[in-house]
């Protein structure tokens, strides 16, 4: 669901910090004003062709690669508190990171909430928006909606949309409270809205569940919620227009199989951050670590350390989120840092290298530079292999070789040419030919029934 591009839109002056924060009443489409000599950094979005099980191909980003650092410092937001998470709005590019509220503030001057706790315990926080130079423009006050864990923007003719958990209860004292049903509702700066009486529309995807969060993929049209049942964390994916009309079908649902700090949904995938400060229990060099889901099977397909800022006085894993640029998606993770927990955060743009492919190896033999391997950007998938029968007999045309994951399934069947042996008993041109099908079987053709090795460096499109 491709969105028009925009020119960069005006954010208003950040408010001082005071006292008391004043009440709203419905809201209003109020569109962010233009940071002086800021340019746009939204592209317009790419096309999104479904594969699989209602899923479009996606980027799987390279999490090997060197991150850039997309603020140049560790930057402070309205309340010296964690950031949760964060979200850009896809057409101005302006950032939004989700906070608690710091002590010794009133959200309204009869509120008689005034600690840290308090305020944890009931679930307020802190909306900051952010220009690309790390200013923080405005700010809005929630109160009673979570933690702030999921958390989704959206920009609909120049209005922006806020998606996060709400309906908190107060929790037990020293918890933090969790929405029950998932929120929708305008951003507006120097604003104060009650989930119980503000105008938030409200989605109950899990029934009343007291740990939900949202992210959205508006790239793909998609939104998916996470809801922890017993301990358990699920996953499931909708599509955006349909979850709208509380039409709560999951495209796929799976189960997390990972304690974590934020989590986003990007095409077929699912991606975690986790990790906790540096302390006497977790010494440098930490405990952050990613996971990455494919949604389509639930399997963790990738489980990596985080190495990237190791040298943070203060270094606790948080948001993770994709934003948009001209060149294309690019993942965006962060940390809270220093005593005043300022916020740092890093961009990767790169796809996944070359990536083994699972092959049935007491069939199939392979040296380790020609084992079966993958590489994917954007809907291409490349792949390259040199494989030999253990047993040395005959290739049997139309032999399925391995199966692919689901994220390199294409919507139709393709044709691709590969080598064969020169030596032994084959005869003719030294090429085979291989196809990749709709239910990812990668299979070789060949009536000869030659012996010897057979290879494929060649690519695909899935969709």
């Amino acid at each position: 669901m491709p969105l028009t591009r925009r020119s960069l839109l005006t954010a208003a002056a950040a408010a001082p910090a005071l006292a008391s924060v004043a009440s709203v009443g419905p809201a209003q489409a109020a569109a962010p004003k233009a940071v002086p000599g800021a340019a746009p950094l939204a592209g317009p979005a790419p096309a999104a062709v479904p594969a699989g099980p209602g899923l479009p191909p996606g980027y799987r980003f390279s999490l090997k690669d060197e991150p850039v650092d997309l603020l140049g410092r560790e930057i402070p937001l309205h309340y010296t508190r964690v950031h949760q998470q964060a979200a850009f709005d896809p057409v101005t590019g302006l950032l939004y990171a989700v906070q608690g509220i710091s002590g010794g503030v009133k959200l309204s001057a009869d509120d008689t909430v005034v600690s840290l706790a308090d305020h944890d315990g009931r679930g307020d926080l802190c909306v900051n928006q952010i220009a690309p130079d790390g200013t923080v423009l405005a700010v809005m006050h929630l109160k009673g909606f979570g933690h702030g864990a999921g958390f989704g923007v959206e920009n609909v003719d120049g209005t922006v949309w806020l998606w996060l958990e709400t309906h908190a209860d107060v929790a037990a004292p020293g918890k933090n409270a969790h929405g029950k049903y998932i929120g929708r509702l305008a951003f507006q700066p120097g604003a104060l809205v009650d989930a119980k009486t503000g105008p938030v529309e409200l989605f109950k995807p899990v029934g009343e569940n007291s740990s939900v969060t949202p992210s959205l993929d508006l790239d793909h049209g998609h939104i998916a919620v996470r809801h922890v049942t017993g301990g358990v964390a699920e996953y499931s994916v909708y599509e955006l227009d349909a979850f709208k009309r509380r039409e709560f079908t999951p495209l796929v649902r799976f189960q997390g199989r990972h304690s974590i700090q934020s989590w986003c949904l990007y095409g077929n995938f699912v991606y975690q951050n986790s990790g906790t400060a540096y302390d006497v229990d977790n010494p440098y060099p930490g405990n952050a670590w990613w996971n990455v889901y494919d949604v389509a099977s639930g399997a963790v397909v990738e489980r990596i350390f985080n190495d990237t800022a190791l040298d943070l006085a203060h270094r606790e894993s948080e948001a993770i989120t994709v934003r948009r640029t001209t060149a294309g998606p690019q993942l965006v993770f962060g940390f809270a840092t220093q005593g005043d927990r300022r916020m740092a955060l890093y961009g990767l743009s790169s796809t996944t290298p070359w990536t083994p492919l699972t092959y049935d190896e007491n069939v199939y033999g392979a040296t380790n530079s020609y084992k079966p391997q993958y590489r994917q950007t954007g809907d291409r998938v490349e792949l390259r292999l040199r494989v030999t029968r253990n047993t040395n007999t005959p290739w049997t045309s139309g032999e399925t070789i391995l199966s692919l994951p689901s994220h390199l399934h294409p919507i139709r069947t393709q044709g691709m040419v590969g080598t064969a042996t020169g030596a032994g008993d084959i005869t003719g041109p030294l090429t085979v030919r291989w196809e990749v099908t709709p239910d990812g079987s990668l299979r070789m053709y060949d009536e000869r029934g030659f012996k010897g090795w057979i290879a494929l460096d060649a690519g695909y499109f899935t969709s």
